[in-house]
């Protein structure tokens, strides 16, 4: 007889576990159109659409500014895939006082005070500075959280009720309404941060030049593209708005100039979306995709009618044009930040920084331990080097040599780098006992080698006689 067939387990006992799947890092290619018509609620603040016919069923108009302005970023090619639309509330409180006479007592500072006009019409304001007894001397409006914020349904009005804080007795005054620009493009970042790069239609100026700094500063990373057409900007006046950024040194903030040319480019306006739109279509993250904003059309944009030296004042300020060359050509030029940063640059530096830093993080959660060991530092350097090699096949990153003029733990100035990058740390035996305890990796430092992108030939004919 036979034996039975016994299990094996009791022999090899296999168990099978399943992972949780990995994280994945923010692909940076979606773009967000601020402005006032109100047809997104204020209460959702900014939603998604993947083409002009979402937009349409949504509620938007054919001659709506975000319309037009996503008929431009939807018009570039390749096309970018998702748009965001965010609205800038016209009717939220912008500037409160305490009413003369009315300014309450026991109050302290940051209370939160709703505002009440009409019965319909809520928001908060924030004690910011008091008198004798708790009396109200000065009062904010704080940014939008859980889509309240400055509320909406204001006008211009006089002593009006409030409620809530520690104190009584306070009325205020409403002496202006409606979101900045800033405040709109901070309170769209704080309702949905999934989107990269905005713009805010009909930002002026100062508009530009207040966002700008809150871009650079931004969390999760972002980046700002504006329009200008001042005067200033083409004859390079002392102060004007590309020098002034320039000089601030921003790198998240991208400025093309253009004008509608009397009313007969009135897509022009929107410059500062089409460059927005083609740049978000070119970052599909596929192999050899890297590429450089310069020399791209933009389609749906009139070139300006400049003369090369107005072109060399506007670019000598860091400021982007759409010019039109002898033979056809027409393109954006430099492609370039205020910083002197490439808006490519911006865009894969940001792009890389999220691969490696989720690359590590999968690593850490996937992982039942990595050891404060060599061994251990290693795995953390493996997953370092598979984020840069995507970079790799991209095209951002290249070999090359190292050019620094310090020795960066073994690597030292000239030594080649022939994948494109380096990644490394200083062994554990070199680990104070407070970090090997407070259980702290060893310092990871890359050092990675940028393509690069040419934009400039400089070519010479030597004819044989």
């Amino acid at each position: 007889m036979s034996s039975p067939s016994l299990p094996l387990t009791p022999i090899v006992d296999v168990t099978v576990i399943v992972g949780p799947p990995a994280a994945t890092p923010p692909l940076y290619n979606q773009g967000a159109i601020i402005s006032n018509s109100a047809v997104i609620p204020y209460a959702t603040r900014i939603a998604q659409f993947n083409g002009l016919t979402a937009m349409l069923i949504y509620g938007f108009t054919t001659s709506a500014p975000e319309y037009l302005a996503a008929e431009l970023y939807f018009s570039q090619n390749p096309q970018a895939q998702y748009v965001w639309i965010g609205l800038q509330c016209t009717t939220s409180l912008k500037t409160v006082i305490p009413h003369s006479g009315s300014a309450g007592t026991g109050y302290v500072v940051g209370d939160q005070i709703l505002v009440i006009q009409g019965g319909g019409s809520l928001g908060y304001v924030q004690v910011a500075t008091i008198g004798g007894g708790g009396v109200v001397t000065g009062l904010t409006v704080p940014l939008q959280s859980g889509g309240v914020g400055g509320g909406t349904g204001y006008a211009v009005a006089n002593a009006l009720n409030t409620s809530g804080g520690t104190g009584t007795g306070l009325e205020v005054d409403i002496s202006a309404v409606g979101e900045t620009p800033l405040v709109a493009f901070t309170n769209c970042r704080l309702a949905n941060a999934t989107w990269y790069a905005g713009v805010v239609l009909g930002a002026a100026t100062a508009d530009i030049e207040a966002i700008a700094p809150f871009v650079e500063a931004a969390f999760p990373a972002t980046t700002y593209y504006a329009t200008t057409s001042d005067a200033a900007v083409l004859s390079g006046s002392s102060g004007n708005l590309a020098s002034t950024l320039m000089a601030a040194g921003y790198k998240r903030t991208a400025i093309i100039y253009a004008t509608t040319q009397g009313g007969s480019a009135p897509n022009n306006a929107y410059a500062g979306t089409a460059l927005m739109g083609s740049v978000m279509g070119q970052n599909d993250g596929l192999p050899n995709s890297y590429f450089t904003e310069w020399g791209k059309i933009l389609v749906g944009i009139t070139p300006e009618p400049l003369t090369q030296a107005q072109i060399n004042v506007i670019n000598g300020n860091n400021c982007n044009v759409y010019a039109g060359y002898v033979g056809g050509y027409t393109l954006v030029q430099p492609g370039i930040t205020p910083s002197g940063v490439y808006i490519d640059q911006t865009l894969n530096r940001d792009i890389l920084s999220a691969a490696i830093q989720y690359a590590v993080m999968n690593l850490l959660y996937d992982s039942p331990s990595i050891p404060q060991t060599d061994p251990g530092e290693q795995q953390l350097i493996h997953a370092i080097n598979g984020a840069c090699a995507a970079a790799v096949v991209t095209g951002y990153l290249a070999p090359g040599i190292y050019e620094g003029s310090q020795p960066i733990v073994n690597l030292q100035p000239g030594d080649p780098m022939p994948a494109g990058y380096v990644a490394q740390a200083y062994p554990y035996s070199q680990q104070s006992a407070a970090n090997k305890q407070a259980r702290q990796a060893m310092p990871l430092y890359v050092v990675v080698n940028e393509a690069g992108a040419v934009q400039s030939v400089v070519i010479g004919i030597y004819i044989n006689p």
